[in-house]
């Protein structure tokens, strides 16, 4: 009976633990006390903000029906996976986006009309592309891989995280 408590308490214990290392993609307060990092969970939702300042600038008719369609799928599918918190989900829906975006771009370079809209969109694309940047920011993998070495691997977690099934903390692809 003891046993079985404790394998139970250590199982709750080691998955506490993994759920708040890796809330830090959401909360910058975990990685940086000073304040000038930004949670990769910020840039994404930054990174929706501006899929919708794009949308209304590539219009939903004509030559753009299709890649507004895809953009507003790829931007819906972020939005669903950063609300559900499961971070390899987010990595695959940032990565659809970022592939609609560069359609985006590709047709409005080739010439396709723009709606009148005080938005420009290099300056969207260039801020896209800015917030991916600190999305790629290397500081929550490093916490995260930090995280592993030194409460997961360590004896006797490493051998009870595996013996109660806790999945360790995800990084960010």
């Amino acid at each position: 009976m003891v046993v079985v408590f404790s394998l139970v308490g250590s199982h709750l214990s080691l998955t506490k633990a993994c759920r708040e290392a890796e809330a830090a993609f959401f909360d910058r307060s975990l990685l940086h006390a000073d304040g000038y990092y930004t949670c990769p969970g910020d840039q994404l939702t930054a990174r929706v903000d501006l899929t919708n300042r794009l949308l209304s600038v590539i219009g939903s008719d004509g030559q753009w029906a299709g890649t507004y369609e895809t953009l507003r799928d790829a931007r819906a599918a972020l939005i669903q996976a950063l609300d559900s918190r499961d971070i390899p989900a987010i990595a695959q829906a940032n990565e659809q986006l970022e592939t609609a975006v560069l359609e985006v771009r590709t047709m409005a370079e080739g010439g396709a009309p723009l709606d009148d809209s005080h938005d420009d969109w290099e300056a969207i694309l260039s801020d896209l592309a800015s917030a991916q940047a600190l999305v790629d920011d290397p500081a929550y993998n490093e916490h995260i891989l930090a995280f592993r070495e030194e409460v997961l691997s360590p004896f006797p977690a490493n051998i009870l995280r595996h013996l109660t099934g806790v999945r360790a903390p995800e990084t960010f692809p």
